[in-house]
């Protein structure tokens, strides 16, 4: 299994641009999402991004279901510095349909861990958002934290206390959620922004793997993504393409009646392989893969994610667009969002003659596109004739999609 994917931005406010585009992705992709919600610096900047998506009604929220990630034991939701009021603060415009969150003030914080535990345990956490703590913790899960805890009372060390409250008397426990949980969610973002996370990230990533380092536990999940800037990813072994101004668009590809669900397609795998002969060839910024699910299960593109095997290219999830109009459309936020992008090459099929029109309005964002076909199946033949039916419709469909395109 490759390491988790290092998505370096251009610079530090797009960390958690970069993380709001792939929330709203995923919140477009299935309306009854549920999240792990962090506090903070960069997930309040988070937050304030998804307000604008929210703004016009084009965000599905009444359907998601939010958790806290922990709790201060003593202090109660109603006192301003708990975690669940910092959250309340932070959420301001975003209605989620359903809220859960931990009581600190618990008669019995054991008991209240199992509460929490049974409410997670209810269904697969679809994405995981993690802050990345100065030494290496992931929400409160200290040093000594172990892969199999659930929700969990912890002794908060001294950064933590400090981090949490800003005073020197804060509580010193709390209830958190637990690895056990992070490392069975569908997908884990991890955000790391300024030279104060180089150190963590790098023991995160690189150093020994164990229960001394908790964030090093999440490196063997099939879809951790870190987004962070260069000032965070300073103490990480250089990687060619990481500064890179090209990033490659794989179009995922299911064939009615042919490509069973949940299964790669042949032409989805063909077109992976040319995208990672491109960028073993030419390092890359990251990769973008498309394609969605019709019944929840891992869509097209999350199938390409676990089967892609490039080293040092990261790659980012488009799951929310339905044809390839809108698998254009939902790719151009997430690649403006990164920053620095000033070339995507598009791998797709030779029979494939509609997809440049669809992504031509890349160029009103800087973008130049360029196009590398895969090697050619047997028996396409009737899937060019598809196509060439569906080009005078085409006009119409990229207007669709763009129509809901909100660049930030």
């Amino acid at each position: 299994m490759l390491a988790p994917g290092v998505l370096v931005v251009s610079e530090p406010r797009r960390v958690a641009l970069t993380a709001a585009e792939i929330v709203a992705n995923r919140l477009r992709a299935r309306p009854g999402v549920r999240l792990l919600l962090p506090t903070g610096p960069t997930p309040c900047e988070m937050y304030d991004a998804l307000r604008t998506h929210a703004a016009d009604g084009s965000l599905p929220l009444e359907g998601v279901t939010g958790f806290q990630l922990d709790e201060y034991l003593g202090v109660g939701g109603g006192d301003p510095h708990s975690v669940r009021a910092t959250l309340d603060r932070e959420l301001t415009g975003l209605r989620l349909g359903t809220r859960h969150g931990l009581d600190g003030t618990a008669p019995d914080p054991e008991a209240e861990a199992e509460r929490y535990q049974a409410l997670l345990d209810e269904r697969q956490i679809d994405l995981a958002i993690l802050g990345l703590g100065d030494e290496a913790p992931v929400v409160f899960s200290e040093p000594g934290a172990t892969a199999g805890q659930g929700v969990h009372r912890v002794t908060l060390e001294r950064p933590a206390i400090e981090a949490g409250s800003g005073a020197a008397n804060a509580p010193r426990e709390a209830l958190t959620v637990g690895l056990r949980t992070l490392r069975a969610a569908r997908e884990v973002l991890v955000l790391a922004a300024g030279e104060a996370k180089a150190e963590a990230l790098h023991a995160m990533l690189e150093g020994a793997a164990g229960p001394a380092v908790p964030a090093s536990l999440l490196r063997d999940h099939p879809a951790v993504t870190v987004i962070c800037d260069a000032a965070a990813a300073a103490r990480l072994s250089p990687v060619a393409g990481r500064a890179s101004d090209r990033l490659v668009v794989v179009l995922g590809h299911r064939e009615p009646l042919v490509s069973p669900e949940h299964r790669i397609s042949a032409h989805s795998r063909a077109r992976m392989f040319r995208a990672e002969e491109a960028c073993l060839t030419d390092p890359m910024r990251a990769a973008v893969l498309t394609g969605y699910t019709q019944t929840g299960g891992l869509s097209e593109a999350e199938q390409m994610q676990r089967e892609w095997t490039v080293p040092g290219v990261p790659t980012v999830t488009e799951v929310a667009g339905h044809n390839t109009a809108e698998n254009a459309s939902r790719s151009l936020p997430l690649i403006v969002a990164i920053g620095g992008i000033r070339e995507v090459l598009v791998v797709t099929s030779l029979w494939h003659l509609r997809a440049p029109f669809f992504f031509a309005p890349y160029a009103g964002y800087g973008l130049r596109t360029a196009w590398r076909p895969a090697r050619p199946l047997r028996h396409w033949g009737h899937l060019l004739v598809e196509e060439l039916a569906k080009l005078p419709a085409a006009p119409l469909e990229r207007a669709a999609a763009m129509r809901d395109v909100r660049v930030a």
